[in-house]
């Protein structure tokens, strides 16, 4: 057991006025300007022996040559291991994504390396900052998102708060997360958001009287959405509950200075499935090909979103085509899952969106106050338990094809369970 030293630090990160939102296949039109500005948020941590750097980014996500990219930059400049580096996206569907997805979302190069730098330069900030602290932890359930596949179906309750004061009892960082997909803003708003992250962001610093870096991450929240949607005053709203729900923890802490540090990363391979025959696939391409030729003599046919996923579908499948008859099918797909510990707190960071079905009973295997951290270390896509993969829908059926040619395996649930409890086990 060691004493805590802490830093902490943001930074604005606003992308150019032009460049288009992501998150919404339907959405059309471009950005109009900014709600509220995009941040960088980051926490130095380190207990004598063992350093961590957390981070958030409000993108939507961002794939695994910037998680390499942006862990190799801090591993190289602040001279620590990359597996102590946890970035991950908060996923507002209201801002750019920093991912390929088959042409869909337009990427800024020069934005991209500038936003790379400012995470260098706010980490050395957060560092620079470090002095000695304490720390509290408290949870609690809060059902403030509803299932979007099934009515009354489960969500991902738990609702983790960590508050840092350095030794003068001033205010360091907050880490804090929920299961909730940030869509209360639909593909209707066309200004740069972070959307309920945001609202909830404001509402904190207000509620405290000064700028404190806060970090939101993203939990089990694959299939579950805010329960309203679709303008800022609902975003503002789900904040504002956030907001007080974190308050009243705040007032129940107390703190402590003494802290061990640990983290342990792990490469996992999961299994994809292989549902195409030669003859699906080609009658795929023709079905997508006929319709942009029938758009193209009337244009009006097709809307601008719709048009744009068959073009997606259609790049997709003349990949799946080509790898197919290259007898180059991958079979398996390679993922970070990365485990932390701050005394008996542990936090597994991931690249999927899981399911709050699948969250609770990895928590049920592997502790029952588990933190999940979303759409970190990469992007995979959606994972959930063996039973909810085999009802197919969007998740599973489509999704993938955005950003891979094959679909996780139902298998995969053991993979990640097998893998999330040896981690844990060595941690």
């Amino acid at each position: 057991m060691g004493r805590l030293w802490a830093g902490a630090a943001n930074k604005e990160i606003n992308p150019p006025p032009t460049l288009p939102l992501a998150g919404y296949i339907r959405r059309t039109g471009k950005p109009t300007g900014f709600h509220d500005p995009l941040e960088l948020n980051i926490c130095w941590l380190e207990d004598g022996a063992t350093p961590l750097i957390f981070l958030t980014i409000d993108v939507l996500l961002f794939d695994q040559g910037f998680t390499e990219k942006i862990k190799g930059y801090l591993a190289e400049e602040l001279g620590i291991p990359t597996a102590s580096i946890l970035p991950a996206a908060t996923h507002t569907h209201s801002a750019p994504a920093l991912h390929d997805f088959h042409g869909l979302n337009v990427r800024d190069s020069k934005w991209e390396e500038w936003v790379l730098n400012m995470a260098v330069a706010t980490a050395k900030k957060a560092r620079s900052q470090a002095r000695r602290s304490s720390w509290s932890f408290k949870s609690g359930e809060i059902k403030l998102a509803q299932n979007r596949r099934l009515k009354d179906g489960p969500i991902d309750s738990f609702f983790p708060v960590v508050f840092l004061i350095d030794h003068k009892e001033d205010p360091v960082a907050l880490l804090t997360g929920y299961g909730c997909h940030p869509v209360c803003l639909d593909e209707n708003n066309l200004l740069i958001s972070a959307d309920y992250v945001g609202s909830f962001r404001d509402q904190i610093r207000r509620y405290l009287g000064l700028d404190l870096p806060i970090l939101f991450f993203i939990g089990a929240a694959g299939e579950t959405n805010p329960l309203e949607r679709g303008s800022f005053e609902a975003a503002r709203k789900l904040g504002q509950e956030l907001m007080a729900f974190t308050a009243s923890r705040l007032k129940e802490m107390s703190f402590s200075s003494e802290i061990k540090l640990s983290h342990l990363e792990k490469k996992v391979k999961f299994p994809l499935a292989n549902p195409f025959s030669a003859d699906e696939i080609q009658r795929l391409i023709f079905n997508w090909e006929q319709k942009m030729e029938r758009a193209e003599h009337r244009p009006d046919w097709l809307d601008p979103a719709e048009k744009a996923q068959i073009q997606a579908f259609l790049l997709w499948a003349k990949a799946l085509k080509e790898a197919f008859i290259a007898k180059n099918l991958p079979s398996t797909l390679t993922a970070t899952l990365a485990g932390y510990r701050l005394n008996d707190l542990t936090i597994l960071s991931h690249p999927f969106e899981i399911f709050a079905s699948f969250g609770q009973k990895t928590r049920e295997k592997i502790n029952l106050r588990l933190w999940f951290v979303s759409c970190s270390h990469g992007y995979e896509g959606y994972l959930a338990d063996e039973e909810e993969t085999k009802k197919g829908g969007y998740e599973f059926e489509e999704a993938y094809r955005y950003f891979r040619l094959l679909p996780l395996a139902p298998q995969a649930e053991q993979v990640f369970l097998r893998a999330t409890s040896q981690i844990f086990e060595n941690l």
